[in-house]
C-alpha cells in the first residue's frame, strides 16, 4: 500500500541511524547547548510530553529565537508539509527564524518552499553528521525502519505513516472473510445450477416419453380402423355374410339365394 512518502535516495548505516528518535533530539539539543543558544527542549524526546506541538526545541540567543522540528526519519524523505507547518509554528511562537532537521534527506518540494522564505533552514542527513560528528554506538540497538516489518509503523515520529499491527492483523482478517465469502457464493451457484440442469434434464426426458406414448395408436383404435377398411370396398359398403357350415345352414343359404335371384329376374328388366 502506497504511503504517499518518497524514499530516499541514500540510505545510511552508521551509529546515527541506529539510535532511538528521542536521543537524536538530546544528540541535536546537546549541539545547540555547546554552540551558545539557550536550549528550551520541549519535544516529545524531552520526555513525559505526548505531543510537541510541532517543533521539538526552541533556540535562544540574544534576539534570536527560532524553532527547530527534529525528524530521525532513515528511510524516507521529509515533504513540504513539514516545511509549511514549521513556517506557521515560527509565526505563532514570534520567532525568528526555523530550522528542520533530519538524518535523512528532503523532497525537491520542501527544498524548495524553503527557499522561499530566509528565515528557514532546512539541515539534511549529510550535514547533520558533519555537526555532531562520530557518536558513539548505542549500548542496545534502537530497532530502526530497515529493521522493522512492513506492517509496524513505519517511524513512531511525528508525521510518518503509522500502521499498528492490530490493524495490520484485523485487515487481513477482513480480507480473509471476503475471500471465503467469495468462494462460498461461487461454489453455491455452482452447486444449484448443477441442481437446476439436473432437473430440466429429467423434466425433458419425461416429456418426451410422454409424447411418444401419446402419439401411439391403442389397440381399439386399430381394430376399429381395420372394421372400417374391411366394411368398405371401392367406396361401397360391403356385406359380409357368415359362411354356412350346417346342412339346415346350407339348405337355408340356397332357399334364400334361390329367393333374391327371383326377385332379381322380377325386378331386372330385359335386355333386347
Amino acid at each position: 500500500m502506497s504511503t504517499g512518502f518518497k524514499p530516499v535516495d541514500f540510505r545510511h548505516d552508521d551509529a546515527l541511524t541506529r539510535v532511538s528518535w528521542d536521543e537524536f533530539e538530546r544528540l541535536i539539543a546537546a549541539y545547540y547547548r555547546g554552540q551558545g543558544f539557550d536550549v528550551d527542549h520541549v519535544g516529545t524526546g524531552a520526555g513525559g510530553r505526548r505531543t510537541d506541538g510541532g517543533i521539538d526545541m526552541i533556540l535562544r540567543q540574544g534576539l534570536e529565537t527560532i524553532v527547530v522540528q527534529c525528524k530521525h526519519w532513515n528511510c524516507w524523505k521529509v515533504p513540504h508539509n513539514d516545511v509549511h507547518q514549521l513556517i506557521g509554528v515560527m509565526h505563532t511562537a514570534a520567532a525568528t527564524g526555523a530550522i528542520v532537521i533530519t538524518s535523512g534527506e528532503f523532497t525537491n518540494a520542501a527544498i524548495e518552499a524553503a527557499a522561499k522564505f530566509r528565515h528557514i533552514r532546512l539541515i539534511d542527513g549529510k550535514v547533520v553528521r558533519a555537526m555532531l560528528g562520530p557518536i558513539e554506538e548505542p549500548a542496545m540497538p534502537h530497532l530502526t525502519l530497515d529493521a522493522m516489518p512492513s506492517w509496524v509503523s513505519r517511524a513512531r515520529h511525528r508525521g510518518a505513516p503509522t500502521r499498528t499491527p492490530a490493524l495490520a492483523i484485523a485487515g487481513a482478517f477482513l480480507t480473509m472473510l471476503l475471500a471465503l465469502g467469495v468462494l462460498y457464493t461461487y461454489y453455491m451457484a455452482s452447486f444449484q445450477k448443477a441442481e437446476l440442469d439436473i432437473m430440466r434434464a429429467a423434466t425433458s426426458q419425461a416429456t418426451r416419453q410422454i409424447a411418444a406414448v401419446a402419439a401411439r395408436p391403442s389397440a381399439p383404435f386399430i381394430r376399429a380402423t381395420q372394421q372400417r377398411e374391411a366394411s368398405t370396398l371401392n367406396g361401397h359398403p360391403v356385406i359380409v355374410h357368415d359362411t354356412p357350415t350346417t346342412k339346415a345352414e346350407i339348405a337355408d343359404w340356397e332357399a334364400k339365394n334361390a329367393e333374391s335371384m327371383r326377385i332379381l329376374e322380377k325386378t331386372t328388366p330385359s335386355v333386347p
